[in-house]
């Protein structure tokens, strides 16, 4: 089975795919559907680009701190403290936005976790290893 040949979603953002993309991997998990099912219905939701534009948008929502971790390593040496100010406050925004998203994934029916999700332009159950 191929992808859609034409989009049904004609402006949508990444972040809609992206919580639909989610939505129908997800099922899978919860038995709502058979891990078998996922890709062919993922075929017929999607064209091939909008696929490729999910699993993009999701990678990119996951924090490199592998990378950040490389760049205040070389700081080390740095003289400039404007710098390395700057990536100690990247660390502690990149560990407060972990900790939220990590709240929205445990909030279950206490909140809508949509609203909250979209304020900050997180999927919902994406965190590493969840997508």
């Amino acid at each position: 089975m191929s992808f859609r040949e034409h989009s049904v979603k004609d402006g949508w953002s990444d972040w809609q795919l992206a919580r639909l993309a989610v939505d129908i991997r997800r099922m899978a998990r919860y038995g709502g559907i058979l891990k078998a099912e996922v890709e062919p219905r993922m075929r017929q939701e999607f064209t091939a680009d909008e696929v490729q534009r999910v699993d993009a948008y999701l990678a990119a929502s996951v924090p490199d701190t592998s990378r950040l971790t490389a760049i205040d390593n070389r700081l080390e040496s740095a003289t400039d403290d404007d710098t390395r100010w700057l990536t100690e406050q990247l660390k502690i925004a990149w560990e407060r936005l972990d900790e939220l998203r990590d709240r929205i994934d445990d909030a279950g029916s206490l909140m809508d976790s949509g609203h909250v999700a979209s304020a900050i332009g997180y999927v919902s159950n994406t965190r590493e290893g969840d997508a």
